[in-house]
């Protein structure tokens, strides 16, 4: 294979008439999920921080999703480039939330600086996974980047959930 060949390359007899529509069923059913969990979230600068990281892992969750479609030629470059770029809006408007958040104590602030380092983690993520469906050849195989994602979303999931 070409080491400048894209993984999105899909033969849509092999990936199935309704692939496109299961995985925006699939995405929806993961945003639902993250989002849903916000409505018991607390209020003050720890529930902004929650919401943000609530944001942040619904964004990674629907990343981690597409470039395991990339990973399996099941989705489309366009596809691909969509769900990463909205993704990425979303995490850059969560860091610009959690870098206004103004907090009171030192253990908010403890907070607030770690929540940063895993948003910005995750944007840096991101822009490798769109470097890989941009088929650049120094960019991490759509697997690591997947379990990149997998891993991001998983902190940030449960910070939102009140795990400090």
């Amino acid at each position: 294979m070409d080491p400048r060949a894209s993984d999105c390359e899909v033969d849509p007899v092999e990936a199935g008439h309704g692939s496109v529509g299961r995985t925006v069923a699939a995405w929806l059913v993961a945003s639902a999920a993250v989002l849903g969990s916000c409505a018991g979230l607390p209020g003050g600068t720890e529930g902004d921080l929650s919401r943000a990281a609530a944001q942040s892992a619904s964004a990674t969750a629907s990343a981690e999703l597409a470039m395991e479609l990339v990973a399996g030629h099941r989705t489309t470059r366009a596809h691909a480039v969509t769900v990463l770029s909205d993704a990425l809006d979303e995490v850059l408007a969560a860091y610009s939330a959690v870098a206004a958040v103004e907090v009171a104590t030192g253990q908010e602030a403890a907070h607030r600086a770690a929540l940063l380092d895993r948003i910005d983690d995750a944007a840096t993520v991101l822009g490798e996974a769109r470097a890989r469906t941009d088929a650049v050849a120094t960019a991490p195989s759509a697997a690591d980047v997947t379990g990149r994602l997998a891993d991001l979303t998983g902190y940030l999931s449960a910070f939102a959930e009140g795990s400090r």
